[in-house]
């Protein structure tokens, strides 16, 4: 990992993958899907979208010096330590979406009409939205983070990690906000940002703690579970301040979070740095 006193580098092989990850999304919405209607089922254009992250990370991964030969097994290897850091992100995650959602009805900016939701519809649903962040952790955490913070600074590593994450969903950004808002993406969009550089700190901490794969998607995919499955249980929002309980990343509750507990993972490695090595 890169050290704020040693000598860094310009970052031109993540950078060219997270180029490479945004041209597949623009490629797939505007090019492949050009004219179509887009189905619940999806697209050609989308499903090289999803994939284009996974599929580039395992390329990178094996031309990139900095992440071909990572310690410990690699950044997919689950052991003991992983294994329990997944277990309390998971948990971690549900109830935090359970807080904002709880917070947002008494606050009067989410609403509640209870929909019934068979369990045949309900795990094949949680397993898609699962898959889908397991392609894009095996992209972000999987070779974008730790190229990144093998070549540049800390503030580098969150500032252009969550720009090119963020990039890459403009392409579908209306489709996967339409499932729960009907906002003007001329809004939405720059609040999802902040949410993502917000989520970005949060996921440098764990990593740094954690250098794998797993706490991160474990975290990603019990948030969007969790806030999927409530919109489709019958959760809305509604009123003018709905937007600061929406339970995703652009919401202002789940940004705060994320920040405070970035922030507490962030304050204690460096407390645990001074301890071991004391001036």
């Amino acid at each position: 990992m890169n050290r704020s006193g040693a000598k860094q580098q310009l970052p031109l092989l993540p950078l060219l993958f997270g180029a490479l990850a945004i041209g597949a999304g623009l490629l797939g919405r505007l090019v492949l899907d050009q004219g179509q209607v887009i189905a619940p089922s999806g697209t050609t254009g989308m499903l090289l979208w999803i994939l284009a992250p996974a599929l580039l990370g395992f390329v990178f991964r094996r031309r990139d010096a900095a992440t071909r030969r990572p310690a410990q097994g690699g950044y997919f290897a689950w052991h003991g330590r992983s294994a329990s850091a997944a277990a309390v992100a998971a948990l971690a995650a549900v109830l935090a979406v359970g807080l904002v959602i709880a917070i947002g009805l008494a606050w009067g900016s989410l609403m509640l009409r209870p929909k019934p939701l068979a369990l045949a519809q309900l795990l094949p649903s949680a397993l898609g939205i699962a898959l889908f962040a397991f392609l894009e952790e095996s992209g972000w955490r999987g070779y974008l983070m730790p190229s990144l913070l093998a070549r540049t600074s800390y503030l580098r590593v969150l500032l252009l990690g969550a720009l090119i994450w963020f990039a890459w969903h403009l392409p579908y950004l209306d489709l996967l906000t339409a499932a729960y808002s009907s906002e003007s993406l001329r809004t939405l969009a720059p609040r999802l940002l902040l949410g993502v550089l917000a989520m970005q700190w949060l996921y440098i901490e764990l990593f740094l703690r954690w250098p794998s794969i797993w706490p991160a998607f474990a975290l990603h995919a019990s948030m969007n579970i969790s806030a999927q499955l409530a919109l489709a249980g019958g959760l809305a929002l509604s009123g003018p301040q709905a937007w600061l309980f929406s339970p995703s990343a652009d919401g202002l509750l789940v940004m705060a979070l994320c920040t405070a507990i970035g922030g507490g993972l962030y304050r204690a490695r460096m407390r645990n740095a001074k301890v071991a090595c004391p001036e």
